[in-house]
């Protein structure tokens, strides 16, 4: 009596050596884009953002908008990339449960398609590759297994078991080995779908990561250009709103008697850049009201 011929099976070596692949490549994607987020950054000196209440509430408002977007993107991209890095391996206990949740009919043959992408995966793309042409449910596959090694450890005696659609002959040397080869072949299985999901999960974060990315990005970047515009911007202007003594330094004119002087005088109106000042009667110049001062140096006199 030969030895039946078992089902091709399944290289794990595929699966795992993608997954470590996407590890590695979302890790050189961080550090790339780390390495350019510090790049953009050097610019934009912190600091300077206290001088931003002199331009304006409005120009602290979107100086902490642009900093919490910015600040999102980066902490958005580092928890997408740690759930890269940080897959968890599912056990085939686990996953036998997750098919029998999904629209499984075990023991009976599946009526209706899995509605999780994972379970779809695995037990219709791959069902050929991982459970083999005689099963259609990982739990089939979890209880031929059980039933491998049960069968592998009683005693060779006349006693018959079915494992999927055969019947092995405890007494029969020859289905004893054929025997040790399906536990070998199952174990094999049970090893490749597990790695095949975690293939899986690790493919469909990186695939989020970096659709994620590109959308990060526009908004960063925007931030990035916001934070540094802001910093470029000129302090607002004060109003006078109440009388300030200053003193009015008159420019060097043959023209007018009072140049090169400098005057006593009282800020009434304007901002502090150009004032409206009024000039009492002093030293041989005349009193009057300055509305155009821009040729003037006014310098505000602290209250005594």
């Amino acid at each position: 009596m030969s030895i039946p011929a078992t089902e091709s099976t399944p290289s794990a070596a595929n699966d795992v050596s993608h997954a470590a692949d996407l590890r590695v490549a979302a890790r050189w994607l961080v550090g790339g884009s780390a390495s350019a987020v510090a790049v953009l950054v050097v610019p934009i000196q912190l600091r300077n953002f206290s001088d931003l209440t002199e331009v304006g509430p409005w120009a602290v408002a979107l100086a902490l908008l642009g900093f919490l977007t910015a600040l999102a993107s980066v902490v958005w991209t580092l928890y997408s990339a740690a759930a890269v890095l940080a897959v968890r391996r599912r056990s085939i206990g686990e996953l036998a449960e997750l098919d029998r949740a999904d629209n499984s009919n075990f023991p009976d043959h599946r009526l209706e398609e899995p509605t999780s992408a994972l379970i779809s995966y695995l037990v219709v793309k791959r069902r050929m590759d991982l459970l083999g042409t005689s099963r259609d449910a990982i739990w089939r596959l979890a209880m031929d297994l059980a039933t491998a090694h049960k069968a592998s450890l009683l005693p060779q005696t006349g006693e018959k078991m079915q494992i999927g659609t055969r019947w092995y002959d405890l007494g029969n040397p020859v289905d004893n080995a054929a025997l040790a080869t399906l536990v070998l072949d199952l174990e094999r299985r049970v090893q490749c779908v597990v790695d095949a999901a975690a293939a899986f999960e690790t493919q469909q974060r990186y695939e989020r990561l970096t659709k994620g990315m590109k959308l990060v990005g526009a908004p960063f970047v925007a931030s990035f250009l916001l934070l540094l515009g802001l910093q470029t911007l000129p302090a607002a202007s004060m109003n006078v709103k109440t009388p300030t003594s200053v003193q009015i330094v008159v420019p060097a004119s043959g023209k007018d008697p009072c140049s090169g002087k400098v005057l006593e005088g009282v800020a009434v109106g304007g901002t502090m850049d150009a004032p409206v000042v009024v000039l009492p009667s002093q030293a041989g110049c005349p009193a009057r009201k300055l509305t155009d001062t821009d040729e003037f140096i006014v310098i505000p006199r602290p209250a005594k």
